[in-house]
């Protein structure tokens, strides 16, 4: 049991979801977790600053564009296999999968074949890659409660965030320093080691998970019927507009402006993006230890309140600083803020779905997540157009006052508690 929860659980590999930024993977892993993010350190911004200084952030941006088109397109098609198949090939099969393109992306990083073109070829990979996890995501969410019990859910998934998180201030600041001693591919092509260790502990893995929901009608029909489940619930609905406002208005500062916000406004080297990201994920790592700690935290809608609240300041404050020690104290609330945001979203809705759509809803998560990653190309273009000095707090009001018209409009989602939501769908006293 506990080697199946450990690699159900575990930090992703640096390089999957092809070189996003410094965002956690929330409940699940991002690119193909619950909530979103595969989320890795910044390579192929580094790429792109080193090959393509002149166009770096208008490349990031298409780049993050693939990505979240990727999982628009397969994010609810993951969702569906995911309640129809056995969970565990599901993920083997994928794992496998990512292996191979993101052996591609590193080909193409490491040697350039044709020249400013290998840009629109890692691009095409990278929707490949974000796709592939996205289908990936939907089965992993899905088979946690199987795994540990509903009972002990939400720990396991503030633990799910803690591994990530353990892992991430580490590795932000080691790839910073590998990137000014080695290429960008060159490290990227490193990271893919990790899978020597992932693909046997999947394989030896005995857990039992299928939902078992949508065999008897199409794909599509399958997915509609997802969809009007998720429709059907307050709390379910009302927290993925919460988090389409956090994506859509924060995303791009973090994915993938944010480092390129370091380099060109704040003047910092690759090594000091790295750092700076460390402080990122140390937010992130405080706030997946204090809700793995308190649980019953991330089953209330006021927390997801408050939450959302410190992600919006974090942004806004980010982006006024220049002051390095000010700017670190506001990359910590950031990354707290948005990692809280993920993971009390995410249990809520573990506690609230019923495992035969259960793959399906959790799908609709890393949907709005490549919305999100598609509104990062016009953003990325208006950061090109405008400066990203003046972009980035932009975002930041924006995400405050979007959150705060969600609230006030919806004040039931602040009475929400996961548990009576819980025993109410479910019938229980």
């Amino acid at each position: 049991m506990r080697a199946h929860v450990v690699c159900l659980l575990r930090a992703p590999p640096l390089s999957q979801a092809a070189g996003v930024s410094r965002l956690p993977v929330p409940p699940g892993r991002a690119g193909s977790g619950a909530v979103g993010g595969a989320l890795p350190v910044p390579y192929q911004v580094f790429w792109l600053q080193q090959e393509y200084p002149d166009h770096a952030t208008l490349y990031a941006s298409l780049i993050a564009a693939s990505r979240g088109l990727a999982m628009v397109v397969f994010s609810l098609v993951g969702g569906a296999i995911a309640d129809r198949l056995e969970r565990r090939r599901i993920l083997l099969a994928t794992e496998t999968a990512s292996l191979l393109v993101n052996g591609v992306i590193a080909f193409l990083m490491i040697a350039s074949p044709v020249g400013e073109a290998t840009v629109a070829a890692v691009t095409l990979c990278t929707f490949a890659s974000s796709g592939v996890m996205s289908i990936d995501g939907p089965a992993r969410s899905a088979s946690m409660p199987s795994i540990v019990g509903m009972e002990n859910l939400a720990s396991a998934m503030g633990l799910s965030m803690v591994i990530t998180q353990v892992t991430m201030p580490i590795s932000l600041s080691m790839v910073g320093v590998l990137n000014g001693l080695f290429d960008p591919g060159q490290v990227y092509a490193g990271s893919l080691l990790v899978w020597a260790g992932i693909l046997p502990m999947i394989a030896a893995l005995r857990y039992h998970s299928i939902g078992g929901g949508g065999r008897d009608v199409g794909m599509v029909a399958s997915i509609r019927e997802g969809i009007r489940y998720a429709r059907a619930s307050a709390a379910i609905s009302g927290i993925l507009l919460v988090l389409v406002v956090v994506q859509f208005a924060g995303m791009p500062v973090a994915t993938p402006l944010g480092p390129v916000f370091m380099i060109e406004v704040l003047d910092f080297t690759t090594a000091q993006v790295g750092f700076m990201g460390m402080t990122w994920g140390l937010g992130s790592l405080a706030a997946s230890f204090l809700l793995a700690r308190f649980r019953w935290l991330t089953l209330r809608g006021d927390t997801l309140a408050a939450m959302t609240l410190a992600f919006g300041v974090g942004v806004v404050g980010f982006g006024l600083s220049r002051y390095v020690p000010v700017t670190a104290v506001f990359d910590f609330l950031f990354g707290f803020g948005f990692t809280a945001t993920s993971l009390v979203s995410a249990t809520i809705v573990q506690h609230t779905v019923a495992d035969n759509v259960r793959g399906r809803v959790m799908g609709l998560f890393p949907f709005t997540l490549g919305f999100a990653n598609l509104c990062t190309a016009p953003i990325g273009l208006a950061g090109q157009q405008f400066g990203l000095a003046l972009l980035v707090p932009a975002l930041g009001v924006t995400t405050l006052i979007l959150c705060a018209s969600v609230f006030a409009t919806r004040p039931q989602l602040l009475s929400i508690r996961a548990r009576a939501v819980a025993a109410a769908t479910s019938g229980e006293p």
